[in-house]
């Protein structure tokens, strides 16, 4: 049903509501909202190609969306805008409380599972991608799809429009037809992954002590999550 959506009628429909990027950030920008990209391995690998960085320098576990740490708001980078590199000061982790929020995540052995992987973000949430003073995107020939067609998704079979300074500004009909095209590749992508994710997928050995064991792991500093995604399981240290 997906391959059946007609382009033109997309691109029609993207005319009337509008668009223009107004270059603001605020997309990848925590403090106006929830952030998260959601990237599938393909668009992994390009990130990779493109940065140098390793696969989770780029990436992390897709999880409940957790509270900014405190003080965190403020905070800059702790490397150079000129380099990609990602250090451990700016990347999240994982609290208690939000630890409490995947208990249900969790195997009886204290290892979080996640499925899927979300672009890695800063200690004040902000994309690791975005430069500061400027908020351009340091990864924008080879941005994920979420970024590329925001304001705009599918959903249901459906158009639906994010929260964004840039709607209701006229966009051409080259443009509005461009943003349909890439729209629908998005959309098909994300379904064929999320079935393909599906097919891969082997349930997990829940137990009552799993969170307890998590809890713990944390308070040491690191633990085990398994990222569950189109290509199998990746086990990693958090």
């Amino acid at each position: 049903m997906a391959r059946r959506l007609d382009t033109e009628n997309l691109a029609s429909e993207i005319r009337k509501i509008g668009f223009s990027c107004q270059n603001c950030g605020k997309c990848c920008r925590r403090a106006f909202g929830d952030n998260r990209v959601a990237v599938i391995p393909s668009e992994i690998e390009r990130i990779r190609e493109y940065t140098d960085l390793s696969k989770l320098e780029v990436a992390g576990p897709f999880v409940t969306e957790g509270p900014i740490q405190d003080g965190a708001e403020e905070s800059g980078e702790e490397s150079p805008e000129t380099s990609f590199r990602a250090s451990e000061e700016n990347e999240e982790s994982f609290s208690p409380e939000l630890l409490e929020s995947l208990k249900d995540c969790i195997d009886f052995e204290g290892k979080i599972h996640a499925f899927g992987w979300i672009l890695r973000r800063k200690r004040n949430g902000d994309c690791i991608f975005l430069e500061k003073d400027t908020y351009k995107c340091r990864i924008y020939p080879v941005r994920p799809m979420l970024c590329s067609t925001y304001p705009f998704y599918i959903e249901g079979l459906r158009l639906q429009t994010c929260e964004c300074e840039g709607v209701g500004f006229p966009i051409s009909i080259e443009d509005s037809r461009k943003m349909a095209e890439n729209l629908l590749f998005r959309y098909i992508s994300e379904l064929e992954d999320t079935l393909n994710l599906y097919e891969n997928f082997v349930d997990f050995r829940r137990g009552e002590k799993g969170l307890e064991l998590a809890k713990k792991s944390q308070e040491n500093g690191t633990f085990t999550c398994i990222v569950h995604d189109s290509r199998g399981s990746t086990e990693i240290s958090v």
